[in-house]
């Protein structure tokens, strides 16, 4: 479990109050960014279109940084 993970689920011990923002800062941390699809999957609907763009882009970026260090 990441550490910003970590502290917000020690904060409040209902893991669903976690931000979608938070959530995929985490995976983006540990390496996982590629889940990010399943998350913003099953948070259409409940999230708006501009908010879920947005974590997208952040993805991308996340992504297109790992290839180039590597």
């Amino acid at each position: 479990m990441s550490a910003l993970t970590k502290i917000e689920f020690e904060r409040d011990t209902n893991c669903i109050e976690i931000s979608l923002f938070a959530q995929c800062r985490a995976l983006i941390n540990e390496g996982m960014a590629n889940e990010i699809d399943a998350l913003l999957e099953r948070t259409r609907g409940v999230n708006s279109q501009a908010e879920l763009d947005k974590i997208q882009l952040i993805k991308e970026v996340a992504l297109g940084s790992k290839a180039l260090i590597n």
